[in-house]
């Protein structure tokens, strides 16, 4: 007897994983992302290189006269949701981590495509508040800076 007739969760869960996708065409081409998800399952096997690429070519990460042009809006801040570079891993600043920055471009991802259920949850709200806060701080010590150093006549 297969496992999934053993559970009736487990017969959900796979029913649910292989749920068809409707393709969006991007507007500029009319053609699908290489990496747009068919089924349920394949959108929950997305890597961030992938949405990353998806964000780009739907014209949602590098905003253009064709961003606006789709049912929904990704909202995708490009600094928020990128990856540390080398020389940032210790500079002190407030940083996602992989799997939190993976999290939030998926749902984003998800509501960009139409999917319900995907509103902002709370601690990603806070999240960004915190980076704001560091930008903020971090732009006030460096005028500070700026300004010990210049001469006043």
């Amino acid at each position: 007897m297969a496992p999934s007739a053993r559970s009736p969760e487990l017969a959900a869960k796979i029913a649910s994983l292989r749920l068809r996708i409707a393709p969006i065409v991007c507007v500029r081409s009319g053609e699908t992302h290489p990496s747009y998800p068919s089924t349920m399952l394949h959108f929950w096997l997305l890597t961030e290189a992938q949405l990353d690429s998806m964000a780009h070519f739907y014209s949602q990460s590098t905003p253009d006269k064709f961003t606006n042009m789709y049912p929904r809006v990704m909202g995708w801040d490009t600094e928020f949701l990128s990856a540390p570079r080398p020389s940032q891993m210790n500079d002190g600043q407030f940083r996602l981590s992989t799997e939190d920055r993976i999290t939030i471009k998926r749902r984003k991802f998800a509501k960009f495509i139409g999917m319900r259920g995907c509103e902002t949850p709370s601690w990603e709200i806070q999240a960004h508040i915190r980076a704001l806060e560091g930008h903020i701080t971090r732009s006030v010590q460096e005028e500070e800076k700026s300004s010990k150093h210049m001469k006043w006549f």
